[in-house]
């Protein structure tokens, strides 16, 4: 799929699913069946070890948009997963990604983002390379039985795809991004998600299990009702596309203006305006929006990862000029990153809050359950076990699937 006229030939066809849908009876995509979760799934200790251990130390995780890092020099910080890391583009463009530690003594080598050719540690001046070399230090006569060639940093996995840019958090294998991605990579590059310029963006830390933070962000069923005043006056209620891509997912629902599109034929319908939330595994979602005011185009990214503890996570929220909105101000951005956020924290997270809390004091066999309307949690929990190698809990209610 290629930018510009691939996605609007992609939209086109979601406004013909989303039409059929609001027609009557109005439906919705659906799961194949309901399935029952046991609590310990979000409140065990052990499994939440091996999430962060497994999956946070080893499967690749989206630190940033090509967009940050756009000439040599440029580096971005990304501490939320766990280590600090340094990722940088590199005298050859090449993207890499490093420890944000220095060999010498251990401290943190940057702690800014300005570009540089050189990185230099504030604790002794130490300075490395783009590509992680020792370049010089003080006194070198000092050092010198050590041999320069074997002092270089802590290189991690990285790599670039549909502009976007992973790392694992420790030493490895190369990523392999376009494999990561599967089926979702054309889509997600014709995002141009390489092009974003990031305006605002916030670290949010929150007393729940990263899961049920994250479960939050990927279904539509609870719009109406928690909802009511911020996101479901735009919306139509209950009326939602699913698509899945392997590991990854792809969900959209219609604006209160597709009502206006039943009666009209298809020749006069709107080109262009594709909206949808995207799921990437394991932990972010990317929305591609109108936002709230109805014509300033956005992205909105939200990624969620396991705080020191089961019942602690932590939320990097950004918002992000889109290419095709080159008129929107950063006033204007800021004002929908603002309307979000405090989406976020006083509607979705006060209930995630509040629901650990519960989970915590449930009876040993309590379980949740998932409807045919929230199939990507279902599919998601799935693979997350599947990712750690610890089957889901079993469950002993009644139902026809159970996870």
């Amino acid at each position: 799929m290629q930018a510009g006229r691939a996605l609007a030939d992609e939209w086109r066809s979601m406004q013909r699913r989303l039409v059929e849908h609001l027609r009557e009876p109005r439906s919705s995509d659906l799961g194949p069946g309901c399935a029952r979760i046991a609590a310990s799934t979000y409140t065990d200790p052990r499994r939440f070890e091996a999430e962060r251990s497994t999956i946070f130390g080893g499967w690749p995780l989206l630190a940033g948009f090509s967009g940050e890092l756009p000439e040599p020099g440029d580096r971005l910080l990304f501490d939320a997963a766990g280590p600090p890391i340094l990722v940088v583009r590199g005298a050859d463009r090449v993207v890499r990604a490093f420890l944000n530690l220095c060999p010498h003594r251990g401290s943190r080598l940057v702690e800014t983002c300005e570009r540089s050719r050189r990185l230099t540690c504030p604790f002794h001046a130490w300075s490395f390379d783009l590509e992680g070399r020792l370049a010089s230090l003080p006194h070198a006569a000092a050092f010198e039985d050590l041999g320069r060639d074997g002092i270089r940093l802590v290189e991690l996995p990285a790599a670039e795809l549909a502009g976007m840019i992973f790392v694992r958090t420790r030493p490895g294998p190369p990523i392999d991004a376009a494999s990561h991605l599967g089926d979702a990579a054309p889509l997600l590059a014709a995002l141009d998600l390489g092009s974003l310029e990031t305006v605002c963006s916030n670290r949010l830390d929150l007393e729940s299990n990263w899961k049920f933070a994250l479960d939050t962000f990927c279904e539509t069923y609870h719009v109406p009702a928690l909802h009511r005043d911020s996101l479901s006056r735009n919306l139509v209620p209950h009326v939602t596309l699913f698509d899945h891509y392997g590991l990854h997912h792809r969900y959209s629902g219609p604006g209160l203006d597709f009502e206006a599109l039943l009666e009209r034929p298809e020749s006069e319908w709107p080109e262009g305006g594709y909206q949808a939330v995207h799921y990437l595994f394991p932990n972010t979602t990317i929305a591609y929006t109108h936002a709230f005011d109805g014509h300033t185009p956005v992205v909105s990214m939200f990624r969620i990862f396991p705080g020191d503890e089961v019942g602690r996570c932590v939320t990097l929220g950004s918002t992000h000029r889109r290419s095709d909105a080159p008129a929107a101000s950063d006033e204007e951005i800021a004002r929908m990153h603002a309307i979000v956020i405090d989406i976020v924290v006083n509607e979705d997270y006060r209930i995630a809050r509040e629901a650990w809390r519960s989970l915590q004091s449930a009876p040993p066999d309590f379980e949740l359950v998932m409807g045919r309307t929230e199939p990507l949690l279902q599919a998601y929990h799935r693979d997350l076990a599947d990712a750690i190698g610890l089957p889901l809990p079993p469950t002993g209610g009644p139902g026809p699937e159970r996870i």
